[in-house]
């Protein structure tokens, strides 16, 4: 056997031609029989590993989502029907279809999409288990009462699908996938919803009238002559299913596709019971099958839920019938499953009618599916607790900052929490803080919430402190807490932020409550701090450079990160298996000191709670799954409709939401599920809050739910804390995974251009990522052209933002990569060539920057004065960083022209006018000089830092000039102006050029 390496379909080993595409088919074992696209990374995360199936429409991958360690499974369009416009939009329309399914009994669609090289693919949980067409192959006739199980499970997946207007179109044995369970019950899933359409939306429907699609010998009537098909085709279909469930043939058979159609338009409908005497089908199921066979739509059920009451009703009445059959030949009793008698060896169907086999049928085949944290007992950390406390003890003047580093899931919160006790029972103040749960760039987040514990107030009342000039005498304190209060960065100069004041801020809080608690030393923890804002780990930064506070710092974080500057790195690794059979029976560590750890097997905390709540005693229990996503999806499959959906709103929420707003997203009659949550510890409440048991649970509970069902949730989160005022990073957050382009659009950028403006190089690198890739995302699925602009903006965006950042490699390769898309003379073109001047400059090349930024004037002097102003304003300052300050000069001056009868550019031409006067000094000429530095505060009235900056160039200018009284006079008022307008920076270098005076 063979398969065609074009589209996928399965060969003979003696055909040389494929019959599907007429491509020439490889012999086994060639080199090139290997299919291309193993171990090939698609959307981002999706490594394919190994194919599982072929289809008439794509592939099917076995894959790994490397971003979460979990199996998945990935349908891949063929290559060959790419061209094919309807087929495309068949792909789509089952992707939105499938993927807005949420229920328990369908397959999730978690993600969808093309590559840039034009493939498609579509993203599922991966199933393990057989195909009902299997199950019946391989077992026989199953028990009536597994029948009526396994189709009232389908049902109920079908009742959502109806309910959201998507009909299967496509309903048989393989498309029903069993998981046989531990319980003895089964796991069922529908797959396939590859002919599903969307009622009523002709814009997305793609099977035109008279079209037959799907397969015979499921077919309704209806579908048959090419009608409009609705749910009660489906349930045609399932009658169809029951029918062969339990007579073991299909109730019309032919030779041909289409006589196989003709019949169920046609012939009478049989009665199961007579079909198969010896089963003694009870009449309630006939009856069942029967009405879902009638050959008027009217006439059948008008539900799912209507057939399933019907099936659970019948399943009732089970216990009175016979659980046996007799055997025609020597009238044994045989089990009803069974096809030939134990006894004698006679065939127990052979009161069957003889038929045809229908060429419809295809062979059965298996299919795949793969499958969180209570109170953790602290075992195999005491190693790590006693280094903490040692570091402790020895707390002095000055902050001492202890990392602890591991992957998610090793115990790193776990092991801050510990500490954190056992340092305050040493009778140190100890506060904690954590990122925003989604992980949003809230401004400072961290930051805010210790200064309001170290306080004991709400973060709300921050503004009100920065008042408070007899608590916090030093006004650049005061201007630290405004700067919490209301993050704005430093005024009239873009990109800089106030973290050091904020630090000197979060110092002086420390100090106050270290008097009021009457403790000599505090601990500042912070969680996870690579998911913080860049803000909130700068003033960290800050802090522990310039605070004389005796402070033990301690952070978490998931990756290594040299340039932390801690003072000590912990990190952490998975469990012994010695160390982890203790963690599953609740043992403390033995006493005495940490034994040496030998190498080994390590398993992770959090992958020993999932598996303990699945009943594991030992750490190598085999029956376990063998990874944490998986172990999480198993406790996952055994949660009932309700708790699951509470649980996939928590988790869109980011894992916390207060009681009252999740009851107000969560579907009317799921909040029940909460209580089944919070017993199996998947969940705790408190202080009015749900909360997942770990994040990093919350996480991959969110990447279970299918992609447009996760939209939509988004959608409705992103509703309800627009309504209590939410920050624009949080709703920014919601917008881009909620997929509605436009708006999120406009929202992640307000967010980049804000968080680069108060100086967050890490929010605005985020932002600009993520609408590039949305808009990139949006012109390959629309095609729509606006995206164009997108596109670019964000490319020259983000490339900045990356060199700001440090990145200047892929800043360069961003830029560049859209350069060609800008027409030849365009304000475009000029802006993306200003970024490559910049990143050439910070590169020290200053022949390639100067290129660049002529390039640029080229296209827009004259003609865009905009545009113009910023050539001018990054050719000044690459002109003084390579020694030409007259150079320089004439760039300033140039761009301040532009900005005449501007009123609105004031303070962008302050800015320019303060860097003028500092390079006319460094090219000596000291009057142009203060003459351009008195008029900086003209115009800079609503910007202090530049006043002040501008007056401590006059003190440089009174201290040359040999007026030193006049300079010490200027530079107190230079250091004055500073500290109230948060420039920590500054405070500190006049207070240096003072001393000296």
């Amino acid at each position: 056997m063979r398969v065609c390496p074009q589209c996928g379909s399965v060969a003979k080993t003696d055909d040389r031609f494929c019959a599907g595409c007429g491509a020439a088919l490889l012999a086994e074992g060639s080199s090139g029989s290997k299919d291309p696209l193993i171990g090939r990374t698609v959307g981002g995360s999706y490594v394919l590993q190994e194919i599982v199936g072929v289809g008439g429409m794509g592939r099917v991958y076995r894959a790994e989502q490397s971003t979460l360690g979990r199996t998945v499974a990935i349908k891949v369009i063929h290559p060959h029907l790419l061209g094919d416009d309807q087929t495309v939009a068949r792909f789509y329309t089952e992707a939105r279809a499938s993927s807005r399914l949420n229920h328990p009994n369908s397959v999730s669609i978690i993600d969808f999409g093309r590559t840039d090289d034009g493939i498609l693919y579509l993203a599922m949980e991966f199933l393990k288990g057989k195909d009902l067409a299997m199950v019946m192959h391989e077992e026989g006739p199953l028990p009536f009462s597994r029948t009526c199980d396994i189709l009232v499970a389908v049902l109920n997946a079908l009742e959502e699908a109806h309910a959201n207007d998507i009909v299967h179109r496509d309903l048989k044995p393989e498309n029903i996938i069993l998981r046989r369970l531990a319980s003895g019950g089964d796991l069922v899933k529908v797959v396939d919803f590859g002919l599903a359409t969307i009622v009523g939306a002709n814009s997305t429907s793609i099977t035109r009238p008279g079209l037959v699609c799907g397969t015979p010998d499921y077919m309704a009537p209806e579908q048959g002559r090419g009608e409009q098909v609705d749910g009660r085709g489906d349930l045609y279909a399932l009658g169809v299913v029951l029918f062969e469930l339990l007579t073991d043939q299909l109730p019309f058979e032919a030779e041909t596709p289409t006589k196989v159609v003709l019949r169920h338009i046609n012939d009478p409908i049989p009665d199961p019971r007579e079909v198969a005497p010896h089963r003694g089908i009870p009449d309630e199921l006939a009856e069942v099958a029967i009405k879902a066979l009638a050959k008027r739509r009217e006439d059948r059920f008008q539900s799912a839920r209507h057939m399933a009451e019907a099936l659970k009703s019948g399943r009732a009445s089970l216990a009175n019938k016979a659980s046996s059959i007799p055997c025609p030949a020597c009238g044994t009793d045989n089990p009803v499953n069974m096809r030939f008698c134990g006894s004698c060896g006679n065939r127990l169907t052979g009161q069957f009618r003889a038929v045809t086999p229908s060429v419809s049928r295809r062979p059965p085949r298996t299919s795949f599916h793969p499958h969180v944290p209570s109170e953790r007992p602290i075992v195999g950390r005491g190693a790590e607790l006693i280094r903490i406390e040692s570091i402790s003890d020895k707390i002095g003047e000055g902050v001492t900052w202890v990392r602890i580093e591991g992957e998610p899931g090793v115990g790193k919160s776990r092991l801050l929490k510990e500490a954190g006790d056992r340092l305050a029972e040493r009778g140190l103040l100890v506060v904690g803080s954590a990122p925003h749960p989604l992980g949003a760039p809230v401004p400072y987040i961290a930051i805010r919430q210790l200064v309001g514990r170290l306080l004991d107030v709400d973060e709300g009342e921050i503004a009100r402190l920065s008042q408070d000039e007899l608590v916090f005498s030093d006004p650049l304190v005061r201007a630290g807490l405004r700067e919490l209060a209301q993050p704005q960065g430093l005024a009239g100069f873009a990109g800089q932020s106030r973290a050091a004041a904020v630090a000197q801020a979060l110092s002086a809080v420390t100090d106050v409550a270290l008097a009021r608690n009457g403790a000599e030393r505090a601990v500042l923890m912070v969680d996870d701090l690579g998911r913080c804002d860049g803000l909130s780990s700068q003033v960290l930064l800050a802090l522990a450079t310039t605070s004389r506070s005796p402070i033990l710092l301690l952070t978490a974080d998931g990756q290594r990160n040299p340039g932390s500057h801690a003072d000590l790195t912990l990190e952490l690794h998975g469990l012994s298996l010695e160390e982890a059979q203790r963690f599953l029976t609740g043992e403390r560590d033995p006493s005495g000191p940490p034994p040496t750890r030998l190498p080994g097997r390590r398993l992770l905390p959090l992958y020993l709670e999932q598996i303990r709540a699945l009943g594991a005693e030992t750490a190598t229990d085999e029956s376990m799954p063998p990874r944490l996503a998986d172990a999480v999806s198993l406790r996952f499959d055994r949660l009932n409709v309700q708790a699951r959906r509470v649980l996939q709103t928590l988790a869109v929420f980011g894992g916390r939401a207060p009681v009252a707003e999740l009851s107000q997203v969560v579907q009317r009659g799921d909040f029940e599920g909460a209580e089944e949550l919070v017993n199996t510890g998947l969940v705790r409440e408190f202080d009015g809050f749900y909360e997942i048991a770990h994040p990093f649970i919350a996480e991959l509970v969110e990447a279970f739910i299918p992609a447009e069902a996760r939209k939509e949730l988004h959608r409705r989160v992103q509703a309800a804390i627009t309504e209590r005022g939410a920050p624009i990073e949080v709703r920014a957050e919601h917008a881009y995974r909620s997929g509605e382009p436009m708006r999120t659009l406009m929202t992640l950028e307000r967010v980049g251009d804000d968080g680069l403006g108060r100086g967050d190089t890490r929010a605005g690198v985020l932002a600009y990522r993520r609408a590039l890739e949305l808009a990139r995302r949006e012109m390959l699925e629309s095609g729509d052209t606006v995206m164009d602009t997108a596109i670019l903006t964000f490319s020259r965006k983000l490339g900045s933002a990356l060199a700001r950042a440090g990145d200047l490699a892929g800043a360069d390769g961003v830029v560049r990569e859209v350069l060609d898309l800008t027409g030849p003379f365009s304000s475009a073109r000029a802006r993306m060539y200003v970024v490559l001047g910049q990143i050439a400059a910070m590169r020290n090349r200053h022949r390639d920057a100067m290129r660049s930024f002529g390039q640029a004037l080229e296209i827009v002097a004259g003609e865009d004065d905009a545009v113009e102003h910023d050539v001018q304003m990054a050719l000044g300052r690459a002109r003084r960083e390579d020694g030409d300050p007259a150079g320089a000069a004439n760039a300033f001056r140039r761009a301040i022209e532009l900005l005449d009868d501007k009123p609105r550019q004031n303070l962008v031409a302050a800015g320019a006018t303060l860097e003028l006067a500092e390079v006319l000094l460094a090219a000596g000429e000291p009057d142009r000089a203060r003459a351009e530095a008195e008029r900086v505060p003209i115009l800079a009235t609503d910007a202090p830092a530049l006043v002040a900056h501008a007056t401590a160039l006059l003190a440089r200018l009174a201290e040359i000039a040999g007026e030193p009284d006049e300079a010490r006079r200027l530079y107190g008022l230079a250091m004055e102006m500073a500290a109230n307008a948060g420039d920590a920076r500054g405070v500190r270098t006049w207070a240096d050029a003072l001393a000296l005076l």
